[in-house]
């Protein structure tokens, strides 16, 4: 298995997606609520706000020459050009038009890509070492598995709606890469005594603002145990995670701070009985070839190459594989960009060497693997006109960096710019002085979110703003000695700061004096080494005494730019981050709405009788409706919201019965007379945003869990077992034909939570992916499936609660 299979629903969801965008762009669906569903399809507005970033889902870092071909025509009709490689292995298209974002997502589904889960809160990319497969110091190669895990994961609707995004990666080189401990679920390649290929399991590891290594939670674990552990997770998280937090609701922070390690391996090891007694398939591990190219019968004449250019180039960025005669080719990239162009002609060349020749690295480059080393000279000719860096130093490939404030929303400084910038002080002022060590890893962010994964970067760097004289000034905070060492990974420490403007120069000092130390040095010594014998001590130093004294604004204009702007440096454009947009950002959309109409009222006294009557006819539309969500509903009129309302928190006893006289004339479109009725609006809307307040992260309310253990009480002498032949009454029913999945998978989710263990759920669900998928992601969370019956197009599904 090469790449992994595209979920069957994903039509369906595009689809659902383009009507999405027509509501949304006819005014009918509020710009949150549009994020929330986009993101989750990988579609991010950009800092523009008038386009878009698809990005492309490459599971095991893989992608075909065909594909990367695909993206790249993509680019040249649709985006600016180039495609550009993320730290997470995936591959973006930038400046994307509105209207152009639903054709781009069905010409990707063509080529067998997808953007779904590249954002908000779904099971992101995963990823693995670039070299898995070929790697002469790897255990064993984990594609097979990873392809077959993530083939599993993308058919099962509940991947889409955590509480938080989860990132997941395998390393096959045992405990030298730092690829496993910073992610939320990490496999390490380890073979137990008796030879058997597993894996390591870490878990809640992480970086962003507050960096966490991740703990083991499995000394070993065979291959084909990988789905069970993801899916006991997968529930731990569904159960515990933190939804109202968007800050918080990563799983380190389940682990390390409201759980503990202890507590949460306890809680896990329950859902991991569950998992096992559900006794799910084994994954369909295929095994990858990565030796083809040794007996293929490649059409191609083998070209000479003797210069000095090409024996410098095999020296820096060619690499033996442990298939004997292959190799492994580094295409250092700038910033993971490459011109489109570039890609097509890539592909092109690249045909007589089959399908599996490319993977993208985790430091935004692109490698050509199993490659024969007799065609070497053809790949250097073919490759160093492409706008890559093919004749630069290692270092320049070694530099990482995101788009910052020149794409991204959240993004403070534009570190793009000043590596282009770094580049340029590189190749004039230094390159008389010394030759940059290559063997380091610098990485640049513009802000702390940590997309380029500063924290465990040799060298790293994120924006930080700063004032002087009142003017706010671009500056990078500076940390050093991330990475592994001795098979621990040490996340980097925050030494100092310099600014923007300055940062080329201090970059090429730092690599001059840590090449001097290498010079001087009788051993063979890496920057961990520096680091420890001083050079943090040294670095420190230069950025208080050479980099902190920032000239007024009268003396040097050019500290109060950016890298790469034209104008003052200032936040005007600074935007939200998008990838956490969830169900609370659709709730705080209507309860804001419903608090500031409470708020006027109280403070226009005697307000006309139109404005009043629309004042108040807010608070009652959007106050039934806000809470919905958290009950899988989505009305699609103005009857449905009261209705649905009524159901779910009137019926239940959530909101105080008094409220039900308003909520059954607005239910019968007798809202009209609101002024009449202003004291019980305004009592209405009180309340309802008291019950926000008080709902817990979990999304239950207060009494909530009580009422449902009566209501298990009451029922406790009624069989769970009908009669023989004879149909169990549900307690429960929920009209779900024409809802598409995985909507109607969450919806499933919402309606059980509010029941009693035992208790029977009856659904309608359309023919297709709806009756394939529904009860098998019911069934994963432990529930019991009693009978599926198809009326027409239709099934009736009784579901018995766990």
């Amino acid at each position: 298995m090469m790449h992994y299979a595209l979920p069957p629903s994903l039509d369906d969801d595009i689809v659902r997606f383009e009507q999405d965008f027509a509501e949304f762009r006819g005014g009918r669906l509020h710009k949150t609520a549009f994020t929330a569903k986009r993101v989750k399809m990988g579609v991010y507005l950009e800092r523009d706000r008038s386009s878009y970033m698809c990005r492309i889902r490459c599971s095991g870092n893989i992608i075909t020459p065909k594909q990367l071909a695909g993206v790249a025509s993509l680019a040249k009709i649709y985006g600016k050009g180039q495609i550009c490689v993320t730290t997470r292995a995936e591959v973006q298209l930038h400046r994307i038009e509105e209207q152009d974002v639903i054709p781009v997502l069905r010409k990707l589904k063509e080529i067998g890509l997808s953007c779904k889960g590249g954002g908000g809160n779904t099971v992101r990319n995963i990823i693995a070492n670039y070299d898995s497969g070929i790697s002469s110091k790897e255990v064993f190669d984990v594609q097979p598995c990873l392809q077959a895990l993530a083939e599993r994961l993308l058919r099962e609707s509940d991947s889409w709606d955590l509480p938080r995004k989860m990132k997941i990666g395998f390393c096959s080189l045992t405990e030298e890469d730092s690829l496993g401990f910073v992610q939320d679920i990490g496999f390490i390649a380890h073979l137990n005594a008796d030879g058997k290929e597993g894996f390591r399991v870490y878990i809640g590891g992480g970086l962003g603002a507050h960096p966490k290594v991740g703990v083991q939670l499995h000394e070993f674990i065979p291959q084909e145990e990988v789905y069970n552990v993801v899916r006991a997770v997968k529930n731990m998280f569904h159960l515990y995670g933190n939804r109202r937090n968007k800050h918080r609701n990563r799983l380190k922070f389940l682990l390390h701070d409201d759980l503990g390690p202890s507590a949460f391996r306890t809680y896990y090891r329950q859902e991991l009985n569950k998992v096992l007694e559900m006794g799910y398939p084994k994954l369909d591990v295929l095994p990858l070839d990565n030796e083809k190219n040794v007996r293929r019968d490649i059409p191609l004449e083998p070209e000479k190459e003797d210069s000095d250019d090409f024996r410098t180039w095999k020296k820096r960025h060619v690499v033996n594989q442990r298939q004997k005669g292959l190799c492994r080719i580094r295409l250092s990239l700038f910033s993971g960009n490459l011109l489109a162009d570039d890609c097509i002609a890539l592909e092109k060349f690249s045909r007589p060497f089959g399908e599996n020749i490319l993977r993208f690295g985790t430091d935004q480059n692109m490698y050509l693997v199993n490659i024969p080393e007799k065609y070497l000279a053809n790949v250097y000719k073919e490759i160093v006109g492409y706008s890559a860096l093919s004749d630069k130093p290692m270092l320049y490939g070694n530099l990482v960096s995101c788009s910052g404030s020149q794409g991204c929303q959240a993004g403070l400084t534009a570190p793009k710019a000043v590596t282009e910038a770094t580049f340029k002080y590189l190749d004039t002022v230094a390159a008389a002085d010394f030759c940059p060590p290559n063997d380091i890893m610098i990485r640049i962010s513009g802000c702390p979110n940590s997309c380029t994964n500063h924290w465990i970067a040799d060298l790293g760097f994120y924006g930080k703003v700063r004032r002087v004289e009142g003017h706010m000034i671009p500056t990078y905070n500076v940390l050093g000695n991330g990475g592994m060492f001795g098979g621990i990974l040490r996340i980097a420490e925050k030494i100092g700061w310099v600014h923007a403007y300055d940062l080329p120069r201090f970059i090429t000092e730092v690599m001059r004096r840590y090449a001097n130390f290498k010079e001087q040095s009788e051993t063979i010594v890496d920057f961990h080494d520096y680091w420890r014998s001083g050079g943090r001590d040294i670095i420190s130093e230069l950025c208080t005494s050479g980099y902190n004294d920032i000239p007024s604004f009268a003396e040097d204009k050019n500290y109060y730019f950016d890298h790469g702007a034209d104008e003052l440096f200032s936040l005007k454009n600074l935007g939200h981050e998008e990838c956490s947009a969830g169900i609370y950002d659709i709730i705080n959309v209507d309860d804001k709405l419903v608090r500031k109409n409470l708020m006027q009222l109280a403070v226009e006294k005697h307000p006309t009788d139109e404005n009043l009557e629309t004042l108040l006819q807010g608070i009652l539309f959007h106050g039934a409706r806000m809470l919905l969500v958290t009950r899988g509903e989505e009305a699609k009129t103005e009857a449905d919201v009261y209705s649905l309302f009524t159901r779910h928190f009137l019926d239940t006893g959530l909101i105080a019965e008094a409220h039900r006289p308003l909520l059954l004339s607005a239910c019968q479109g007798k809202s009209d007379s609101l002024c009449e009725q202003k004291e019980q609006v305004i009592a209405f809307g009180e309340d309802i945003t008291t019950l926000y307040k008080n709902m817990d992260d979990t999304m239950r309310f207060p009494g909530e869990r009580e009422n449902m253990m009566v209501q298990a009480a009451k029922k406790h002498d009624e069989p769970l077992t009908p009669p023989h032949g004879q149909r169990r009454r549900p307690n429960k029913f929920k009209d779900l034909s024409g809802v598409q999945c995985p909507l109607n998978f969450a919806q499933v989710k919402v309606q059980l939570f509010a029941m009693s263990p035992g208790e029977v759920l009856e659904v309608i669900l359309d023919d297709g992916t709806p009756i394939e998928n529904v009860p098998e992601s019911v069934k994963s969370e432990g529930h019991t499936i009693l009978c599926q019956e198809k009326t027409g197009e239709q099934w009736s599904v009784l579901i018995q609660k766990s």
